[in-house]
């Protein structure tokens, strides 16, 4: 779980490198990409680190059961 959070950190500051660098016209430059990527990487795991896996499981539960609930809002026969 904490891997698939810091994964998603470092994609999400990588993707938001280039879409910085393409809206400027300047070449990305793959140090600074990976540099940034492996910083916000580093920079996660030490939030979560900190908050503690306890708390990233609760907050990991409730995610799972209001999706959950969100789905079977639109699955099945409506009643009206």
């Amino acid at each position: 779980m904490l891997a698939m959070v810091v994964g998603a950190v470092m994609i999400v500051a990588a993707l938001l490198y280039v879409l910085d660098r393409r809206a400027k016209t300047q070449p990305v430059d793959y140090t600074d990409l990976g540099k940034i990527a492996v910083g916000s990487g580093v920079l996660a795991s030490g939030v979560l680190y900190s908050i503690g896996t306890e708390t990233v499981s609760d907050v990991a539960e409730s995610v799972t059961s209001a999706a959950s609930a969100a789905q079977d809002m639109f699955v099945g026969k409506p009643e009206f």
